[in-house]
């Protein structure tokens, strides 16, 4: 890449489809790359997160282990982690630390950057000179004392509540948020609950789930009508037991907004600890929003106070506004089902719209923000991309179904002259089975025949998307896991199939196999008992199993199979891509994975 091209940023690519939204970084192909150059032509890999702040655009870039940003020119540079999984760097330049798993942003009001270090338990701040440090969490696991019921750092049960925020425990932290007053908002993942950080660095939980500090259930918890919840602690609201506090935002005027993939909930905790639930699934909360959503799990403000939020699941983005809901990007909304209105009630444009394709397609979308040019930005994960939605000219199903009226009239009028769009669609209704109307004549048309209801088609097959989840650095004669992913949108239930998986070079297999079932909330089910046959001394392996995705009582959209496998003693250090992973006879996957010499760590 030459200077002067790193100067010209390129326009971003307009999207399948011609209308919004646009890929403002990452090209589509998971890996790490572009630093320097136009974010477009950069790689991303599984972005988690996106955030505004200082004129610039943050990613999580949650597999390559590190903080991007996108400056005003349009140009891609990281600003944390050196691409190793692992912890260090504290109080020395952030691209030399080591991530991991970044999975949340958000850009304090003087300019630091703060960012959930996922699978090391932490919260760590990118300050404005580039230094990075710890600023919640002691690196262990967990919410409370040990099995001897011994108490943690800091005050209270042991999680550090009403302590120093860097001596608490966090569990894999997933979501942040900060508010006027500089105070951190913390949604962790593996113990549900909500932690606020407060100016002077104290920690304490706002919000959790029933039964985990041993408190009163409120009504938020109960399913009632979304009044105020019980007591769980001390100030803590109660969410109830099916919660996870997945995406979080903070308005102008204070209340924070909590996305929860478990209770399809769209929950609100006013600044007196009320908690309240502000939109859910038909079968929800009475007086809420009804929103048929998969798995709401990001949400963002805009600067009039409309309200989007990422369904997982369901590859769109809602915007909520006035009691009403609507999608303005991605998959259209479910049809035949209310989607705005009060709980019980239904949008009659809604059922009119519920056809109409809204913009490009996203693939789980899980991270959102608003930008000061009124551009919805989208972490979409799986094109490992980050897309933008114009919010001043996006399209909805309610504008795309005002539009369809006025094409309808337009035709009316165009049938009086019989104008060439006449001709077009006719040709447009035969296509879907009727014979085209004859050309105007003084007698009407005949009726024409019901066309023959077609033979129903084969069952097409599930598209799978099967990757490793992230590289490998094993040294000489030492052990690891590799993670495989398999994962649909459509059911996936085979029977029992073989998988089949190729070592790369330097590795063997040693015969251990797991898998588990991953859902949209990253709640995680146990997985069958897949059975292993190792071969050809250790370099092919054989697992026999009977996968299920997508179906009914079993909604994991994700099947994780983790294989162990060792680097052999006398292996050469280096990168190696020749591994092979063939799922249920699909095409094969590559499989990689690198060797470390004596002098690497």
């Amino acid at each position: 890449m030459t200077a002067e091209a790193a100067e010209r940023p390129r326009t971003p690519d307009a999207p399948d489809g011609g209308g919004p939204p646009v890929t403002v970084a990452g090209n589509g192909t998971p890996g790490f790359s572009g630093d320097g150059g136009p974010a477009p032509d950069g790689q991303l890999a599984f972005p988690a997160d996106v955030a505004v702040g200082e004129g610039a655009v943050f990613v999580a870039d949650h597999a390559n282990h590190r903080v991007r940003r996108i400056d005003g020119t349009g140009t891609l540079t990281t600003v944390a982690g050196d691409g190793l999984r692992g912890f260090a760097g504290d109080g020395a330049d952030a691209v030399r630390a080591r991530l991991g798993f970044p999975s949340a942003l958000a850009v304090a009001p003087d300019g630091g950057v703060f960012f959930a270090d996922e699978m090391n338990h932490r919260i760590r701040r990118i300050d404005p000179s580039g230094v990075i440090g710890t600023v919640a969490g002691d690196g262990s696991r967990g919410g409370g004392g040990d099995a001897e019921g011994r108490e943690g750092a800091g005050e209270g049960d042991g999680n550090g509540d009403g302590g120093p925020a860097d001596r608490a425990r966090l569990d894999a932290p997933c979501a942040l948020a900060v508010d006027g007053a500089g105070a951190l908002y913390v949604g962790e993942a593996g113990t549900a609950r909500v932690r606020r950080i407060d100016g002077d660095g104290v920690i304490s939980t706002v919000v959790t789930a029933s039964g985990r500090s041993g408190g009163s259930v409120g009504s938020v918890g109960s399913g009632g009508s979304g009044g105020s919840g019980g007591s769980v602690g001390p100030g803590a609201a109660d969410a109830g037991e099916a919660f996870l506090p997945a995406g979080l935002a903070v308005d102008t005027a204070g209340p924070l907004y909590i996305a929860d993939p478990v209770g399809r909930r769209l929950l609100l905790l006013g600044p007196d600890g009320t908690l309240r639930v502000l939109a859910g699934p038909p079968d929800g909360t009475a007086g809420a929003t009804v929103v048929d959503w998969g798995a709401p799990c990001a949400v963002a403000i805009d600067g009039e106070g409309a309200v989007y939020v990422a369904d997982q699941t369901g590859h769109r983005v809602w915007r909520l506004a006035d009691g009403a809901a609507r999608v303005v990007a991605g998959q259209p909304a479910p049809q035949a089902r209310g989607t705005t209105g009060a709980a019980g009630g239904t949008s009659e444009a809604a059922g009119d719209a519920a056809d109409a394709v809204v913009h490009t397609a996203l693939r789980y979308p899980c991270g959102l923000a608003v930008d000061p040019a009124g551009r919805l930005l989208v972490a979409d994960n799986s094109h490992h991309r980050i897309a933008t939605v114009p919010l001043t000219t996006a399209l909805s199903q309610e504008t795309e179904g005002e539009r369809e009226e006025e094409r309808e009239s337009e035709g009316e009028r165009e049938a009086e002259t019989g104008s060439e769009s006449e001709v077009e669609r006719a040709a447009d209704t035969a296509q879907d089975g009727d014979a085209p109307e004859p050309a105007p004549a003084p007698e009407p048309a005949p009726v024409p025949e019901p066309a023959p209801v077609p033979e129903p088609a084969p069952t097409s097959p599930a598209r799978l998307l099967v990757r490793q989840e992230v590289g490998l650095e094993v040294p000489r004669g030492g052990s690891e896991l590799l993670h495989v992913r398999v994962s649909s949108t459509d059911p996936w239930a085979p029977g029992r199939v073989e998988h089949h998986f190729a070592a790369p070079t330097g590795f063997v297999f040693d015969g251990r196999v797991t898998c588990a079932y991953y859902r949209a909330d990253r709640t995680v089910l146990p997985g069958g008992a897949p059975t292993a046959t190792v071969g050809d001394d250790g370099r092919s392996l054989t697992v026999a199993d009977e996968p299920r995705l997508n179906t009914p009582g079993h909604p994991a959209a994700a099947l994780v199979y983790t294989l162990g496998v060792r680097a052999l003693g006398d292996a050469d250090p280096g990168r190696y891509t020749d591994g092979r992973a063939v799922i249920a006879g699909r095409p094969e996957v590559r499989l990689k994975a690198s060797i470390l010499g004596d002098d690497e760590d």
